[in-house]
């Protein structure tokens, strides 16, 4: 599955959140030497609950809209990004 999404780094917290665009997803981790890429795929597996093998940053390593391939159903990782955006 193809997940795009909007990271916005340097927030004071991790947080998943819809919007009228899509997906957002707010980082703590700077946009310095990939650290906010590694966050990312850090935090996805945690809230997915996968490994960060089967997560893979496909476009937008520079840009702030990504494009992630995940190896697991669409309904699931749609189903788990709801469920942590309500928290």
């Amino acid at each position: 599955m193809l997940l795009y999404l909007k990271v916005k780094p340097n927030q004071r917290f991790d947080r998943i959140e819809q919007t009228t665009e899509g997906w957002q997803v707010r980082l703590h981790a700077p946009a310095v030497d990939g650290k906010a890429n590694d966050h990312l795929i850090s935090y996805l597996s945690d809230v997915l609950k996968l490994p960060k093998s089967a997560i893979q940053l496909k476009k937008g390593l520079t840009n702030k809209f990504k494009c992630l391939e995940i190896n697991c159903d669409e309904t699931t990782v749609l189903e788990m990004l709801e469920l942590e955006s309500k928290k």
